[in-house]
């Protein structure tokens, strides 16, 4: 009778660990095919865009993915929602998306650092309204990328794409439609540059303790404590990435 061998063990005294894989964020993607289908189409503003449900059947992603790919269009003022109506191609020529995306390309060649300072400066002068307009819907989206981000602290990985997803929907929300269509267009720069910050498990910890507060402040539209929690975020931020918190000169916040 043949014996089965035994698995192979860990080499001792390896100084090498094997890296979990980290998922790519399908956004950008979406976005860009989402782009293609309005121009291919000819959609006129005031066209009526299909049903979340069909788009995402037809690209084979789920409706989560489908949702927050729309609100980034939505965010930067290329297609509108008329509630229990639903979504439409808003009052721009259809050339503006191409120069939309186009120019997302414009940025690449900054650091990370780069999109981080512009990032925080912008997040930090616009969270306040906008966390008082979110959605009931919003609230429930910020809570299930809350719970991905500790489902993955759990397992020691970092889930950039569930803490660049929270930030997203509640920047979405931004009464100036110029800063939303920056962030966007930085969030998912970050994404697809596949920026990952090395952490240790105290600063997993950190991170989702300051995500945990910032959400809390967001889900009860608490604009002033919303900032403050923010701010503590990225004072973090600008410690690991080593650039100078300019919020400072504005708001006076700074780390005890």
């Amino acid at each position: 009778m043949s014996k089965t061998a035994a698995p192979p063990q860990p080499i001792t005294g390896a100084s090498t660990a094997i890296r979990p894989i980290e998922t790519v964020s399908l956004v950008p993607e979406v976005h860009t095919r989402l782009q293609k289908y309005i121009v291919d189409n000819a959609l006129q503003p005031g066209d009526r865009l299909p049903s979340e449900a069909w788009l995402a059947s037809q690209m084979g992603v789920g409706r989560p993915l489908m949702r927050e790919a729309l609100r980034g269009l939505e965010a930067v003022g290329l297609i509108e929602t008329r509630k229990g109506v639903g979504r439409f191609v808003r009052a721009f020529a259809v050339e503006s998306y191409l120069g939309h995306f186009t120019a997302d390309f414009l940025v690449q060649s900054f650091s990370e650092k780069d999109l981080a300072e512009t990032r925080c400066l912008l997040e930090i002068a616009s969270v306040s309204g906008a966390v008082e307009q979110l959605t009931d819907e919003d609230c429930e989206l910020i809570l299930a990328f809350l719970a991905d981000m500790r489902a993955s602290f759990e397992q020691g990985v970092t889930d950039t794409d569930a803490d660049l997803g929270m930030h997203r929907v509640i920047m979405s929300r931004a009464d100036n439609t110029i800063i939303a269509a920056l962030l966007d267009a930085v969030y998912s720069l970050t994404i697809a540059g596949g920026a990952r910050l090395q952490r240790s498990e105290e600063r997993g910890l950190q991170d989702l303790q300051e995500h945990e507060a910032i959400a809390a402040a967001a889900i009860r539209r608490d604009g002033a404590a919303a900032r403050d929690a923010l701010i503590i975020h990225f004072e973090t931020t600008s410690s690991r990435l080593g650039f100078r918190p300019l919020w400072r000169n504005v708001y006076g916040k700074e780390r005890s």
